[in-house]
């Protein structure tokens, strides 16, 4: 098969949430009836979120109600659980949107280090995720990523 015919596997909605989950870690989870519920550290929404792990019922909800900043991952198969959370007056907040391209495709391309691969992050990407908004409890969820970790710098 080729890159290409990968992409749509990559983006099968169960296997995204756990390259998310794999990729940015919450400190840590937990589980309250049907939900797996998370503690992001400051790390962001996506890794706070709660998310449905099977069925639910209304009363499952009050679980939802009681978290401290209350943020529930959506997939495509909780249109009930959309539903009633929408009923409850609950608003969708930043959608994940997820992207996938063969790379090969675009380093042929490229000049000599107009990009490339690091890990541990140099002070300048450190200094451009800062001006950016990406502060130390977000770093320090890249830091919990368990697999092999890259940042990538560019120009252009």
């Amino acid at each position: 098969m080729t890159p290409e015919g990968l992409i749509p596997d990559l983006l099968a909605p169960d296997r995204l949430a756990g390259m998310m989950e794999a990729t940015w870690p919450p400190a840590r989870s937990w589980r309250e009836g049907p939900f797996t519920l998370r503690d992001g550290a400051g790390g962001g929404k996506r890794v706070s979120a709660a998310s449905c792990e099977g069925g639910w019922t209304e009363a499952d909800l009050a679980i939802l109600d009681r978290m401290a900043a209350p943020l529930v991952l959506i997939r495509a198969s909780d249109r009930a659980l959309d539903a009633a959370l929408a009923a409850r007056g609950w608003q969708v907040v930043d959608p994940v949107v997820a992207y996938a391209a063969p790379v090969t495709a675009r380093a042929a391309d490229l000049p000599p280090l107009a990009a490339f691969p690091h890990w541990p992050p140099l002070a300048v990407t450190r200094a451009i995720w800062d001006e950016g908004g990406i502060g130390p409890d977000r770093v320090a969820v890249m830091q919990r990523a368990s697999g092999p970790r890259t940042a990538l710098l560019a120009r252009d």
